[in-house]
């Protein structure tokens, strides 16, 4: 038991492969330093990449003796604000407002567009919009059919692209984006061990 519990480790250890590790010299040196298990981030992953990158991490398995796990992680649906110039400063107790595709500008109040058309008809008056895994705190307080208005709760730096939550709000989106779909059939075709998911519906 005391030989048993000294080499059985409880704890896994997960490596995304990316532009710096997805050489075979990575992947074996990772797989050698103690990875269990594989993960492939398919946000911006094609299926040519994901049936390549499979069998060098096979390979390694095989030359270096430890047979590692491959998880396939795809984004699922998601909402994000759209691409700014220039980083926001959001000041607490300010207006700021969710604009959709087709909504003006406000000439006053900051203001960023985002990719779900829906917001204004999913959020209410009152909730919470959380921004940039919930660092940056927006409370609903006017909406309209191309804009959610609000003030900031908590404030920081908005950028590009930053990922919204809409918390206790059913959205209309769906469980499984097209690109999901496509990346899920790569997957099965490699012989993926796991599939996550990033934004679960």
């Amino acid at each position: 038991m005391c030989a048993l519990r000294k080499y059985y480790r409880h704890t896994k250890i997960i490596a995304t492969i990316g532009p710096s590790t997805e050489s075979p010299e990575m992947i074996e040196q990772m797989i050698l330093s103690g990875v269990d298990l594989i993960r492939f981030n398919m946000a911006h992953a094609t299926p040519e990449w994901v049936k390549e990158r499979v069998q060098c991490v096979r390979a390694a398995s095989v030359k270096t003796g430890r047979q590692v796990a491959v998880m396939m992680d795809v984004k699922g649906p998601e909402i994000r604000t759209a691409s700014v110039e220039e980083p926001i400063t959001l000041v607490e107790g300010e207006t700021f407002q969710f604009l959709i595709e087709g909504a003006l500008s406000p000439t006053r109040n900051k203001a960023v567009y985002v990719n779900y058309p829906d917001l204004p008809g999913d959020v209410e008056i009152g909730k919470e919009i959380l921004v940039d895994s919930g660092l940056i705190r927006l409370k609903v307080v006017e909406k309209y059919e191309d804009r959610v208005v609000c003030i900031v709760s908590i404030g920081g730096i908005l950028g590009s692209k930053r990922h919204i939550n809409l918390p206790g709000v059913v959205v209309k989106l769906p469980a499984l984006t097209a690109k999901d779909e496509i990346d899920l059939t790569a997957g099965a075709a490699a012989g993926m061990d796991f599939v996550a998911m990033s934004f679960v519906r």
